[in-house]
């Protein structure tokens, strides 16, 4: 395993941390929303969009998780 990152993987390494942040405040706006709203129906349609929300943080993690291992701890989002 090199110690080198290339600049390519850097680069990755920061669209997922960006990615994950998105997924992260977009999860906030929908449960802000569903605390906004006393319609059940439309409660429903907010809670399935955090939930992809969710779904989506967790993809990506999973993704930046193979990312990270290919260069162990040598990358930009330790704290990820």
């Amino acid at each position: 395993m090199s110690n080198i990152m290339p600049e390519k993987a850097k680069e990755l390494f920061l669209t997922f941390k960006k990615a994950i942040e998105a997924e992260r405040e977009a999860q906030t706006m929908y449960l802000e929303a569903i605390d906004q709203t006393d319609d059940s129906f439309l409660k429903n349609i907010l809670n399935g969009f955090y939930q992809d929300e969710v779904r989506h943080e967790n993809e990506l993690m999973e993704q930046y998780k193979r990312l990270r291992n290919t260069y162990g701890n040598n990358h930009p989002l330790n704290n990820y």
